[in-house]
């Protein structure tokens, strides 16, 4: 059961004692699938064939009696029940159940390619906007449908000209939401760092597109692409739309991935979720925030900066250690966490 009142939980515990797959078991639930591996075959323990999850949670009003949520999966099909009541839609988990999780693998917002960004963003406003990820379903038919044109020796114009609108305007829509979000995000990291941790540390989110400057008209996008048909002939497929835009991340006034060192960069991770996480207030259902052995390799001081803010985000923070005597457990600890210590499990 997830406690109420969110207080902190800290994990402690050796490789291997299954610290990582609670935290996988709770990000399943929400997004149907793990933050390690797109295969739920990869989650089933060996020799066997299913899985099955239970989370009970409540809310912090009053009289309130709790949520179960379960999730069965097989080879041949998977199962969503909210209070025993089968779920065929993600959007009707948001009024309940949303997660934020952060892990090592999560510098790759910065580290990484592009792809990563725009994965990020899209779940991130999944997280609070049901209705994007429809959006964004129909611009991927869209994109298929116009890539598949492309395909052909002879082109059909007014077809393209037609996939080549529509196309524009579902980017349009789904850029404009994106840029949203970021400029929000950047606002509430400026903030976080003056308050917490150092007001002479500066960031700052842009967002880059390809070929397409957004707020433009189509007609205006049109002529200012003169060669657009004739590249994507040439390369057999489309060449513009937000399945290729991406998002750059400055520390200081320089690209983060190249001058921010490795601690810095595992900083501006941490404080972009943190700013999803505050930015999702005010949306419905609760909040839980997984943090899988992100923070451990902070010295003191930088810890005793962030543990604060984390205490402050009025949602259930679950934090994994690989051992105890850590800077980060005694803090917790002071914040009142409560320990749960795997160190002498053998599962």
């Amino acid at each position: 059961m997830i406690p109420c009142n969110y207080p902190a939980v800290l994990i402690v515990g050796n490789n291997g004692t299954g610290k990582t797959s609670i935290l996988e078991a709770l990000h399943y639930v929400c997004y149907l699938r793990s933050f390690r591996t797109h295969s739920p075959k990869e989650l089933i323990q060996f020799d066997q064939e299913t899985f099955f999850i239970k989370v009970t949670f409540k809310a912090q009003s009053a009289g309130d009696l709790g949520r179960e949520l379960q999730v069965g999966f097989s080879p041949k099909k998977r199962l969503v029940k909210l209070d025993k009541r089968t779920i065929v839609s993600y959007k009707e988990l948001l009024d309940h159940y949303r997660v934020v999780t952060i892990t090592e693998d999560d510098l790759e917002l910065i580290k990484g390619g592009p792809e990563y960004r725009r994965m990020f963003i899209d779940q991130a406003l999944f997280l609070m906007d049901g209705v994007y990820t429809e959006q964004l379903k129909k611009y991927r038919q869209v994109l298929e449908n116009r890539n598949a044109l492309l395909q052909h020796h002879t082109v059909d114009m007014p077809s393209y000209h037609l996939w080549t609108e529509q196309l524009f305007e579902i980017s349009e829509l789904l850029a404009h939401k994106r840029i949203e979000w970021l400029s929000a995000v950047e606002r509430i990291v400026q903030e976080l760092l003056v308050r917490y941790v150092d007001p002479e540390i500066s960031v700052s989110f842009e967002y880059q597109s390809k070929k397409s400057a957004y707020g433009q008209s189509y007609d205006q996008f049109m002529q200012s692409t003169p060669s657009l048909y004739e590249q994507e002939m040439r390369f057999r497929r489309s060449l513009f739309g937000v399945h290729l835009d991406d998002f750059l991340i400055t520390f200081q006034g320089k690209r983060s991935r190249q001058f921010a060192s490795r601690g810095q960069q595992k900083l501006l991770v941490l404080l972009v979720k943190v700013a999803q996480i505050k930015y999702m207030h005010g949306f419905a259902g609760s909040i839980l925030f997984l943090l899988d052995d992100f923070m451990t390799d902070f010295d003191e001081q930088r810890v005793s900066q962030l543990i604060p803010l984390l205490s402050g985000l009025g949602c259930q923070l679950i934090f994994t250690s690989p051992c105890k005597g850590r800077v980060i457990d005694g803090l917790l600890m002071q914040h009142g966490a409560h320990l749960v210590d795997l160190t002498h499990s053998n599962t």
